[in-house]
């Protein structure tokens, strides 16, 4: 498996946003854009803080901001170790058009569902910690932040020796660079870290190896699926779904993830019967998760009842190419 995939996203990000102009910052205040606030990190040894928000549109956001993110106290806490990125997302997305497209790219890159959500990640990008609004004082908040930093910290710290070490020892070690993240961020950003555990641990004596082939696994499949979308062979991409589905024994939201791009693809192959039954397939294995939400809502818009039986034509998910979390 190619474990150059997260240096060549990061890649293609640095490339995008090397593009837009750095405004000029004082110290602690919030930069309105990846670019400069990756700048600021590069420039002076910190990390990011990237908040997604929408603070003109969801109250809770605006009350985030308000109460903890614009608080002096939060600044003053964390600017010396993290460059601030507060990045809106307004109601309709009525953004400038290059503007719209580059907090599309970070949104899909960190995984990021639902706002506020608050990305830790290293100055090359990599995200090591998620967090949320909480109900907390702002210097509380702060803490909470620099607690994920400084665990990020020390376990670089214990990786960092790992040559030193043997067997078991090492494979402790190693774990210790990778962090505490959802399975679609460590299977794309961690991808050499967690091979590196797995070949120090044979014996899987951490218990790590069923969890990381997985992700390792998710992370090929998503590549496969998006050399074949490149050519849009979508009938070689179904079966390819399949067989995912199949060798990994996927089950809950994992399994109604995969079987929600599965309906893309048949969708845009002209199965729009089958598309529909894959569809109710999605609903009825959990309809309150979220791609179970998601298929209900595709069967609606087309005014198809997720358990009625028509032969309308369905509004088609776009193929998303990635595993659900």
């Amino acid at each position: 498996m190619n474990s150059r995939l997260p240096r060549l996203l990061l890649f293609f990000l640095a490339a995008i946003f090397s593009a837009f102009p750095l405004p000029a910052r004082a110290v602690g205040i919030w930069h309105r854009d990846y670019a400069s606030g990756l700048a600021e990190a590069k420039a002076e040894g910190k990390k990011l803080l990237v908040v997604f928000t929408g603070t003109d549109w969801i109250e809770i956001c605006e009350k985030f901001y308000d109460e903890i993110l614009g608080d002096p106290a939060f600044i003053e806490a964390v600017s010396g170790k993290f460059a601030l990125v507060k990045l809106e997302f307004p109601q309709n997305n009525q953004l400038p058009r290059g503007e719209a497209a580059e907090r599309a790219v970070l949104r899909e890159a960190y995984r990021v569902r639902g706002f506020p959500t608050v990305i830790l990640a290293d100055a090359e990008g990599r995200p090591f910690g998620i967090n949320g609004y909480q109900p907390v004082t702002a210097v509380d908040y702060a803490g909470q932040i620099l607690a994920i930093e400084a665990a990020q910290a020390e376990g670089l710290s214990v990786a960092s020796k790992a040559g030193e070490l043997d067997g078991m020892e090492r494979a402790k070690a190693l774990s210790r660079a990778i962090p505490d993240l959802p399975g679609g961020l460590l299977s794309r950003f961690y991808r050499p870290e967690m091979e590196a555990v797995l070949a120090a641990d044979p014996e899987d004596t951490l218990k790590l190896g069923a969890l990381f082939r997985g992700l390792l696994a998710d992370a090929e499949f998503n590549r496969q699926l998006q050399l074949l979308a490149k050519d849009a062979k979508w009938e070689e991409m179904i079966a390819l779904t399949d067989r995912h589905i199949e060798e990994q024994k996927l089950t809950e939201a994992s399994l109604q993830g995969a079987l929600l791009n599965r309906a893309g693809f048949e969708q845009r192959a002209g199965k729009a019967q089958t598309a529909l039954e894959t569809l109710r397939r999605v609903v009825s294995l959990d309809p309150e998760s979220d791609p179970g939400l998601e298929a209900a809502r595709i069967l609606e818009a087309a005014s198809v009842p997720s358990s009625g039986v028509t032969s309308e034509r369905p509004t088609s998910p776009v193929p998303r190419a990635m595993p659900v979390e």
